[in-house]
């Protein structure tokens, strides 16, 4: 599991990638595979919002030049784009969690391939004695 920013440090999660880096978590390469190509495909589809909303979410609002006009204009377009919380934030970290899953699947396949290949060099060797 990823949490973005300090509230995993607060609740002291122990990450995916400690356990995939520790050898505790393998995955077989076919089915991890198709995995990272799903996670990729997400990514892919977040950058696309990402750039959509860069060019229509975040664009000032046409509410008129007054006192009034401006003050809503710079809320609705910080909603969208400048808090941690607008839509731009929030899809930042989801796609860094994304990143950080797919980086996961790939070393747990790497877990797979050489535990696999270990396997084979040991029943190589017994069967050579």
């Amino acid at each position: 599991m990823y949490i973005v920013g300090d509230e995993a440090e607060v609740r002291g999660d122990v990450p995916l990638r400690d356990s995939v880096g520790s050898g505790q978590v393998r995955l077989d390469p076919t089915a991890g595979e198709e995995l990272r190509r799903q996670l990729q495909h997400q990514i892919d589809q977040v950058d696309s919002w990402l750039e959509q909303s860069g060019h229509s979410i975040a664009r000032p609002a046409p509410l008129g030049a007054n006192p009034v006009g401006d003050a809503m204009r710079d809320k609705f377009t910080d909603r969208a784009a400048g808090e941690q919380h607008s839509f731009v934030g929030v899809m930042t970290a989801y796609r860094t969690v994304l990143e950080q899953t797919r980086a996961s699947v790939v070393e747990a396949i790497e877990n797979f391939t050489s535990l696999d290949e270990e396997t084979q060099d040991e029943l190589r060797k017994l069967t050579t004695s």
